[in-house]
């Protein structure tokens, strides 16, 4: 089975290195990024709004590697790395929940930031607060 993926756009971001990136995309409300879609892909961007809320699948391109366990910033304990939300991932895949601010053409001005300056972008999903499970 071949499993090809190719980027949907990719990311303009303020952060131009990994020590500068917020950690996660709820710790940097106030800075902003933008999507740019590929023109191939832009009428997939049609129905998204304004203050919508997305998710965005990318790539950590530029992470060295990986280890089965790592040491988890949440608990400082040594954890699996299926476990935590490390970016040295066998296949190297983000996910941040971001809030749409403005849409342009090809553009999707958002806030949520956590991602690097030209991080490929994979997928945008739409968040829904329904689909996520309440176990309570």
């Amino acid at each position: 089975m071949e499993i090809l993926m190719k980027p949907i756009g990719y990311i303009r971001s303020p952060y131009k290195d990994k020590t500068a990136a917020a950690k996660q995309s709820t710790l940097s409300q106030g800075t902003t990024a933008v999507i740019e879609i590929l023109d191939e892909y832009v009428e997939g961007i049609a129905d998204i709004k304004e203050g919508e809320y997305g998710v965005v699948l990318f790539y950590f391109h530029k992470s060295e590697g990986y280890k089965l366990t790592t040491l988890s910033r949440k608990s400082n304990k040594i954890m699996g790395v299926f476990s935590t939300r490390s970016p040295n991932r066998p296949n190297g895949i983000g996910m941040s929940i971001v809030r749409f601010i403005k849409k342009e053409n090809n553009r999707l001005i958002f806030e949520g930031v956590d991602m690097l300056d030209g991080t490929p972008v994979l997928d945008i999903k739409p968040y829904n607060r329904e689909l996520c499970p309440s176990f309570d």
